[in-house]
C-alpha cells in the first residue's frame, strides 16, 4: 500500500499518460501553476491500484489521463469522479492541447467536479449564459447591492428582469428594498418586469425556468474571494460560488473610491488569469467624488483597468437618501438625475458586452 500521509498539498496529481512528450508537458503546466505529479500511472491497472491505496486525508485529487494508456480500457475510470477526485480526459495523443486549454480544464474540474465531464470534447463546446450577469467587489462598502439593483431595475425597463441575491455572508437586497419576511419568503415581485429571489442558487429549475424565457439575470455575489482558493474550497458556499462563474457571461467588479479599495481592484487585476478564460469583467469606481483625492483615485482607476472597461458612477447622496427612504432603485425617485442616467449608461455598456461576447 503506498504512503501517502506526506502529501498534504491543497490539489494532488495523478497521470496516466502514455506519451512522453505530452506527459513533460501537462508536468511542465501544473509545476508552472503551483501544482505537482505526485504519482504517474505506466498502465490502467497501476492507476487503479493507486488510486485504491491512496489517503484521502483532505486534499483534492486530480487524475489527468489519455484513453490510449495500456489497459486504461479495462477499468471505469468515471466511477472516481466524487467531490474528492476529479478525472480529466485528455482523449488520445493525435488530439490537440495547449497551455490554455489544459489550464481551462484543470479550473473546471476545481470548480465543479460533479456537473460536468471534464474532457477536451467538452472544454471545446462549453457555453455560457449571454444573459448571465455577476456582480462582486472589494471588501468595506463599495455599494456592489446598489448597482445590483438600480442596473436590474433599468434592465426591466425593457424585459423580464430577475435579480438574484446570492450573498451568502451578507444579503441585503431584501432589507433594502424593505421586504422583512425572507423566512417565509424568497421570492418577491418588485414590478411587473423584475423579480427578487433570495434563495436560488445556479442548479435550480426555477433558474433554469428564467434562462429558457431569456430573462436578464443580474446575480449579486458578494465580496470577491481569492478564486483560486474557492475552487479547491469544498465548503457549500464556495462550491455555489464557483458554480455561478461555471455560467456567468460576464461579471462587474465594483471598487469604492477609496485607497484600500483600490489595492483590493489591483489584487483582483493581478489574478485574471485564475478567472476562466471566456469570462468578461467590467469595472466599476462607485461613489466617486469632486475632491482632489478622489479625482487621484479615478485617474488611478483608469490607469489599472483595460481600456473601455470600466466606469466612473459618482455619488449623489441626496437621490441615494430617498431611494433609501422610500426603499426603491434611483429610477423611482430621481428619474432625471445624472446618478440616473449613470445607471442608463452601465446597462447599455453592458449590454454591449454580452453583444461581443456573443460573437
Amino acid at each position: 500500500m503506498a504512503n501517502l500521509n506526506p502529501f498534504k498539498t491543497a490539489v494532488n496529481v495523478i497521470t496516466g499518460i502514455a506519451n512522453p512528450e505530452r506527459e513533460a508537458f501537462v508536468a511542465r503546466t501544473l509545476f508552472e501553476s503551483g501544482k505537482n505529479i505526485i504519482f504517474r500511472a505506466i498502465s490502467g491497472q497501476d492507476l487503479l491500484e493507486f488510486l485504491r491505496n491512496r489517503s484521502l486525508d483532505s486534499a483534492r485529487w486530480i487524475v489527468i489521463y489519455t484513453n490510449d494508456l495500456p489497459g486504461i480500457a479495462e477499468i471505469d475510470i468515471a466511477t472516481w469522479n466524487d467531490a474528492e477526485t476529479s478525472i480529466i480526459d485528455l482523449g488520445s495523443n493525435s488530439i490537440d492541447i495547449d497551455l490554455n486549454a489544459l489550464n481551462e480544464m484543470i479550473s473546471r474540474s476545481l470548480r465543479n467536479p460533479l456537473v460536468h465531464t471534464n474532457s477536451m470534447s467538452y472544454l471545446q463546446n462549453s457555453a455560457r449564459y449571454r444573459s448571465l450577469i455577476g456582480i462582486i467587489g472589494s471588501a468595506g462598502a463599495p455599494g456592489r447591492t446598489s448597482i445590483s439593483l438600480n442596473l436590474a431595475a433599468e434592465a426591466a425597463q425593457q424585459q423580464q428582469t430577475a435579480l438574484i441575491d446570492a450573498d451568502n455572508a451578507a444579503p441585503a437586497l431584501a432589507l433594502l428594498l424593505g421586504q422583512s419576511d425572507e423566512s417565509s419568503q424568497n421570492e418577491f415581485s418588485l414590478t411587473e418586469n423584475l423579480t427578487l429571489f433570495t434563495d436560488l442558487s445556479s442548479t435550480n429549475e426555477k433558474f433554469q425556468n428564467l434562462i429558457d424565457i431569456n430573462s436578464k439575470i443580474y446575480v449579486d455575489l458578494g465580496v470577491m474571494p481569492k478564486f483560486a482558493d474557492a475552487i479547491i474550497d469544498r465548503r457549500k458556499s464556495a462550491q455555489e460560488f464557483a458554480q455561478w462563474f461555471e455560467k456567468f457571461n460576464a461579471i462587474i467588479y465594483v471598487a469604492k473610491s477609496e485607497e484600500y479599495s483600490m489595492r483590493a481592484l489591483e489584487r483582483f487585476i493581478d489574478s485574471r488569469s485564475d478567472l476562466p478564460k471566456n469570462l468578461k469583467v467590467f469595472h466599476i469606481l462607485n461613489k466617486s467624488g469632486t475632491s482632489r483625492r478622489h479625482r487621484t483615485i479615478e485617474r488611478r482607476f483608469q490607469a489599472l483597468i483595460p481600456n473601455g472597461s470600466g466606469l466612473v458612477i459618482p455619488y449623489d447622496y441626496s437621490a441615494f437618501d430617498r431611494a433609501q427612504t422610500n426603499c426603491s432603485p434611483i429610477s423611482g425617485v430621481a428619474p432625471r438625475s445624472a446618478i440616473r442616467k449613470s445607471f442608463a449608461e452601465l446597462l447599455a455598456r453592458i449590454e454591449n458586452l454580452e453583444t461581443q461576447s456573443s460573437r
